[in-house]
């Protein structure tokens, strides 16, 4: 629209044009301040989250709106979605970190690279003994 817009006005009233233009980009000044949420640093989940939620047609009266940093809210409700839809519940999740620990001391004592670790008397690798 500007590109056709343009050249007729200019032809028209020749630089008064760009008077019109100027009064109508710093119109947007306070639209865009009302009306505009901050977009840097959200997700389009965060922003259909804040459409859904907020009815009000004033943004700048919502703190979540207008932040420049990620709201911790819309973290915290990231966290919980990834939680609740992840197929790895947490307490599989603390017994299979559990079991990885357990396998890597034993493995450093079969090696004998693990703390107080001592092969047994016999010298088999099988079965250690540890200092006490």
């Amino acid at each position: 629209m500007v590109v056709e817009i343009t050249p007729i006005g200019i032809n028209s009233i020749h630089w008064k044009f760009y008077i019109i233009w100027t009064v109508f980009n710093f119109s947007f000044i306070p639209v865009v301040y009302l009306w505009y949420p901050e977009t840097a640093d959200r997700t389009l989940e965060d922003m259909d989250r804040f459409f859904r939620e907020n009815h009000d047609v004033f943004v700048f009266r919502h703190k979540d709106a207008i932040s420049t940093k990620r709201p911790l809210a819309y973290i915290e409700r990231e966290q919980d979605e990834v939680r609740r839809t992840s197929s790895v519940h947490a307490g599989m999740a603390m017994d299979a970190a559990r079991n990885k620990s357990n396998a890597t001391e034993f493995n450093e004592k079969r090696e004998g690279t693990g703390r107080n670790a001592t092969l047994s008397t016999d010298g088999s690798h099988d079965e250690f003994k540890e200092d006490v």
